[in-house]
């Protein structure tokens, strides 16, 4: 289980032990019973049936063995819904669960705590005692059934948060994505970046155009958000802005969205240099019929490419780049690339905003 777990579960524990009001001793109930039996008149036969249900309800208490007192307390419970005698009963029940808590017998907690839910649904610190049960127990079906119980009725962001990893644990990609969405309704998003970002990659993988643009322009302005990140999140957030910015820069290319692209692209370039880039930035300036800044941009792409820092992609990316400077070129040197190697020493040394610039 990871670090959230633990936590989660200590918080969990805390809150199911102080719902509970348990304790009264069998002494109170004894008296309890005379009293009545003193106060009331009865008949014979009433006064039998009872003493019949007094002498149940004290077999069932002194029973020894948990799961058989509990057993002999919910038959009474069920069979005498209208004793007086019920309340101590129920008092009986809930002191067998503190036990059961108190000396982390967890199987027994989660038998007891489910036949009291089947007993009376809706009992919120029940249902709590179900989740710690079947959590110790790594039952997480169960685990995961008493979570969304108590969400429904508390939908606070932690037990939703604990839902979604355990989705996540299990592969349950539909789940998963469910209740991120359900998180980060309720976000404010700087808390939450990764989560955005992994929704990003999610719908990316499933081919949802419209669910990835929605995470991808989240992603960003979480990311924006981010003042002091902690030293990991801070290692990743470089990275995690470039790959999003090329998305968004990418898919306003393929949209014709021209100016939009390029300016995704120039700010994926900020956090991370790459061919591709400036190969889509020179397709896009070549669309909008700026043939000089799409020559440089396609020299920037193939000369990266070209470069030591270069990856296998950037690699990839150099030939074609390469030929579409040349086209260029050739095009404005009546089919010759005379003068080609001084347009290369010119894209060394533009920066990339002179990309952008009007040239000559």
């Amino acid at each position: 289980m990871n670090r959230y777990s633990k936590m989660f579960l200590s918080l969990l524990l805390a809150s199911a032990t102080t719902l509970f009001v348990c304790g009264i001793a069998a002494e109170q109930a004894v008296a309890a019973f005379q009293d009545e039996a003193e106060e009331v008149e009865m008949t014979e036969e009433e006064y039998a049936a009872y003493e019949a249900e007094y002498a149940a309800w004290e077999a069932a208490d002194k029973e020894t063995d948990i799961l058989k007192s509990g057993a002999m307390l919910m038959e009474f419970l069920q069979k005498n819904k209208e004793s007086k005698l019920a309340p101590y009963a129920e008092n009986s029940y809930k002191v067998l669960l503190s036990r059961c808590y108190e000396e982390k017998k967890y199987q027994e907690l989660e038998t007891l705590a489910e036949q009291w839910n089947a007993f009376k649904p809706g009992d919120e610190s029940i249902v709590r005692m179900i989740a710690v049960a079947a959590q110790n127990l790594k039952h997480t079906d169960k685990y995961l059934g008493a979570l969304e119980e108590m969400y429904k009725k508390t939908p606070e962001v932690g037990f939703a948060r604990e839902i979604a990893a355990l989705y996540k644990e299990m592969k349950n990609e539909a789940k998963y994505v469910e209740w991120t969405e359900t998180i980060l309704k309720g976000s404010d998003g700087a808390s939450d970046v990764l989560r955005h970002y992994d929704l990003f990659r999610q719908y990316l993988a499933k081919g949802d155009s419209a669910k990835t643009m929605e995470y991808a322009q989240s992603t960003l302005k979480a990311v924006d958000q981010q003042k002091n990140p902690p030293a990991d999140l801070a290692k990743l957030l470089p990275d995690i802005r470039h790959e999003i910015n090329h998305y968004i820069g990418a898919t306003y290319f393929t949209d014709k969205r021209y100016d939009d692209s390029i300016t995704y692209l120039m700010r994926a370039l900020r956090d991370k240099k790459y061919a591709n880039g400036y190969l889509l930035i020179g397709r896009s300036l070549w669309e909008q019929k700026k043939i000089l800044n799409a020559r440089m941009a396609f020299a920037k792409a193939q000369l990266f490419g070209e470069s030591p820092q270069a990856d296998k992609d950037d690699k990839s990316i150099a030939p074609k780049a390469k030929e579409l400077m040349e086209q260029i070129h050739r095009s404005l040197q009546n089919n010759t690339l005379v003068g080609i190697e001084r347009q290369y020493k010119r894209a060394q040394e533009m920066t990339d905003e002179d990309l952008l610039k009007p040239l000559q």
